[in-house]
């Protein structure tokens, strides 16, 4: 007997096919077994039959590059208190950001810089089912870069909290892959990255530029080529996808040119235009870019205030994804976006956070805003929210598209997603692995979300 039978939705598969009406659904055992267009008017008997009349029906959204600990803030104010606040619980918080990611339609969410035990135990409890929540691949630590209180992301807190503190997080994060990579020998590296690898995680992301923030705009490159090139060998070797953290024309050419699956934020280039040779390689290669844009009203926001992310998604990176979008070349969606610590967002009035892009559950929502904007088309739009990145990360044997034999991650919702965006959010029933989730009741257990946000003082 078939486990569920979804009916009666149009059915948006993914694959870029064109949408098919009054589809029908068979699951079972967590995965699809059929689907497509209804075929006469009887149907097999089923344990659960979910009427969808009307509805649209889409794969789980594929979250490219989430921070499930809230990378963004790791870079500044807050970051002290948080780590300090849920120290020993950090795999909680985890736990809670994917309940988060999932209870706004993200099944898969890909967390490309974490505290590496911790991630890697949330990932398991999360994916073995023992917690509900987005299914996590964690790459744990950027190869080549320091902890939260290292030169590459928040110094400063180091120069007011104990040093054992400080130390203690650095080193959960590095996981003995952090800066002091690029003074060994390729032999030594190739032994640090090999025993990094057995230990579990599932992508390698490497720090091929920098991340130093206050020369943001003056990066370098953390690695010579011999090195790069021993990274991924052994990335080849343990069959886990390559990831690349970029800032410079230069690094994401040593990217192509690697061969990496997938460059995070790609267009991010330090205000220097990617040449059209480079766009032209990236398309030929299949190497997928992860594009973090802004929408325009936020772009105003920063460039009024004169904030210092002026330029994340302003200026010439702007006109980077545009020429991407035109190019055709292989776009993944996400966001950066994590857990946030009420107390940052308490800094910001509420109509500065409805257009935050990093705060986790709208984070999609402002993607697809900001990427029509640009000209992106719905159907290019989906696909990277769903198909792209599961190709990328090699994953499209399992998620991504609606397809027999995959897992059953869906999104029945209430308007069609092609026809306009916001219709991402008018969620009806979200399904992951032929199980209906009550995601009104997510997050549960609250930790960090538990925590009210109050106005600030002075």
């Amino acid at each position: 007997m078939t486990d569920l039978l979804l009916v009666g939705a149009t059915l948006i598969d993914g694959t870029g096919a064109a949408p098919v009406p009054d589809a029908v659904i068979k699951v079972e055992g967590g995965r699809i077994v059929a689907a497509g267009a209804r075929e006469g008017s009887s149907l097999p008997d089923a344990k659960r039959v979910v009427d969808a009349t009307g509805k649209f029906v889409i794969p789980g959204i594929v979250n490219a590059n989430v921070h499930l600990l809230d990378g963004i803030m790791m870079m500044g104010r807050g970051g002290l208190e948080y780590l300090a606040r849920f120290e020993g619980r950090l795999h909680e918080v985890i736990e809670e950001a994917s309940q988060i990611a999932l209870a706004a339609g993200m099944t898969t969410v890909f967390d490309t810089w974490n505290a590496t035990q911790p991630v890697l135990y949330a990932r398991d409890r999360v994916n073995a089912g023992t917690v509900e929540g987005a299914r996590i691949f964690a790459a744990g630590n950027i190869v080549g870069m320091g902890g939260p209180f290292s030169v590459d992301f928040n110094k400063l807190a180091a120069q007011v909290a104990s040093i054992p503190f400080v130390n203690r997080m650095n080193d959960l994060f590095e996981a003995g892959v952090g800066r002091r990579l690029a003074a060994l020998t390729p032999d030594e590296v190739r032994e640090k990255i090999r025993a990094y690898l057995e230990g579990g995680v599932d992508l390698l992301k490497v720090a091929i530029s920098d991340h130093v923030m206050a020369e943001a705009f003056s990066p370098h490159l953390s690695f010579s080529r011999r090195v790069l090139e021993v990274m991924a060998e052994e990335a080849c070797r343990a069959n886990v996808p390559l990831l690349s953290h970029t800032v410079s024309v230069e690094a994401m050419n040593e990217a192509i040119e690697l061969g990496c699956d997938a460059m995070m934020h790609c267009t991010i280039t330090s205000q220097v235009p990617i040449p059209d040779e480079m766009i032209e390689r990236m398309i030929s290669k299949k190497v997928w870019g992860e594009i973090q844009p802004v929408t325009d009203d936020y772009q105003c926001y920063l460039e009024k205030h004169n904030h210092p992310f002026t330029g994340y998604a302003g200026g010439v990176h702007r006109e980077n994804t545009i020429r991407l979008i035109e190019a055709g070349a292989p776009i993944l969606m996400g966001t950066d976006a994590g857990c946030t610590d009420p107390d940052i967002l308490a800094e910001d009035s509420d109509e500065v956070l409805s257009m935050r892009p990093w705060t986790l559950g709208q984070d999609h929502l402002l993607w697809f805003e900001a990427m029509g904007s640009y000209g992106m088309k719905p159907m290019d739009m989906l696909q990277a929210a769903t198909r792209n990145p599961a190709i990328a990360y090699r994953q499209d044997d399992l998620i991504g598209t609606l397809e027999a034999g995959k897992f059953a991650d869906m999104l029945v919702l209430d308007g069609d997603p092609l026809a306009d965006h916001r219709n991402y959010a008018k969620i009806h029933a979200i399904i992951k692995e032929g199980r209906e989730i009550d995601f009104g009741q997510l997050p549960n257990p609250k930790v960090v979300t538990a925590y009210p946000r109050s106005e600030p003082r002075g």
